[in-house]
């Protein structure tokens, strides 16, 4: 048993609309955020990808059975992230996808499913059911996840599990009142869809489909606030301006053995000018990095922390513009995948 909290996330992203009302953009596809009660013990007011815990149901045995007819099921019996080693399941990757895809139908209503005689694609399809059918399932879930199964079988559904690609993971900083261990993943839809939050949620307020430097700007405005993993995924984010690149690196990335997922657990820096977090590959990162290493202080400055090798955020203490800031360079020799994307450095949003 791991001394953490194990999740799942979904960067959901549609396929941009003509009528932008947040601006000019450089990319043609918008992600979805969800803002969090300003009531909430861990991180409120921000906004993130929706996601949760993972449950008990999702391990149940019940959906191999139930998808095996449809789908490939042994893709889901590859280890392609970290966090799966740390279930004893046959299909860790079914088991965290489910996680995503039920934890965001609770979340916004939206629901990545399809009939059970469709066929699969690599865009995420959106069922349409009926507000009445969506509000009935989705109270009942919340209360009772393990009604997510019971509510496939009785419409005759299946979460679009395929269509979820892994994308990274996170072992929340020490910084952090609750540690989360997440995966990240991403589905792409060919539109973008109106979300419902329910009348009596009281983790989630409100719902925005944003494109990635629409909501970088936004964050350096003070009208969206991000928790680091944000910042850092928006800015990886960054290297891809269409979808249709962004869904041709995913499936080379899904096709590939070696690829892997590997567990990022950043590592907090109290400094007299700034706070700095460092990621794996920076030339500061502890090489004795572990879940149990505290919130680190020095005496030094910013400048005597500067490297060569650098892969980090940084938030100056001082100052109206308190932001969390990517610094990202030289770390080509550093990634054992070489798959993995790198994060654009601050200022990207403006190329």
């Amino acid at each position: 048993m791991v001394p953490w909290h194990q999740s799942a996330s979904l960067i959901l992203m549609g396929k941009k609309q003509i009528n932008n009302i947040h601006g000019q953009s450089l990319f043609d596809y918008s992600t979805l955020f969800l803002k969090r009660s300003p009531n909430m013990r861990f991180a409120p007011n921000i906004s993130a990808f929706p996601g949760g815990k993972l449950d008990q149901c999702d391990l149940s045995l019940e959906w191999p059975k139930y998808l095996s007819s449809s789908i490939n099921i042994d893709r889901f019996s590859r280890r392609k992230a970290d966090i799966y080693k740390d279930i004893d399941h046959p299909y860790p990757g079914l088991a965290f996808r489910l996680c995503a895809i039920r934890e965001s139908f609770e979340e916004t209503g939206l629901l990545l499913a399809k009939s059970r005689t469709s066929s699969n694609s690599e865009h995420s399809s959106m069922l349409n059911l009926s507000n009445e059918l969506i509000n009935k399932w989705r109270d009942r879930i919340r209360h009772d996840a393990s009604q997510f199964i019971v509510m496939c079988k009785e419409i005759d559904i299946e979460p679009a599990v395929h269509s979820l690609f892994e994308w990274n993971q996170y072992l929340a900083a020490a910084i952090a009142k609750v540690r989360f261990d997440t995966i990240f993943y991403i589905a792409t839809l060919p539109n973008t869809y109106p979300c419902s939050i329910a009348h009596d949620d009281h983790e989630t307020v409100s719902a925005d489909w944003l494109e990635p430097d629409i909501a970088v700007k936004k964050y350096h405005e003070n009208s969206i606030s991000f928790l680091p993993p944000q910042i850092y995924e928006l800015a990886r984010l960054g290297n891809f301006r269409k979808l249709s690149d962004l869904i041709e690196f995913l499936l080379k990335c899904d096709n590939d053995s070696t690829h892997h997922i590997q567990r990022i657990l950043g590592i907090c820096y109290k400094l007299p000018e700034a706070t700095v977090l460092l990621m794996p590959g920076d030339e500061h990162y502890p090489l004795d990095a572990s879940f149990t290493t505290p919130v680190l202080s020095t005496n030094q400055t910013l400048k005597d922390f500067d490297s060569k090798i650098q892969n980090r955020l940084v938030m100056m203490n001082k100052g109206d513009n308190r932001k969390w800031q990517v610094h990202c360079k030289n770390t080509d020799n550093t990634e054992k995948d070489q798959l993995y994307i790198k994060p654009l450095v601050d200022g990207w949003e403006k190329l």
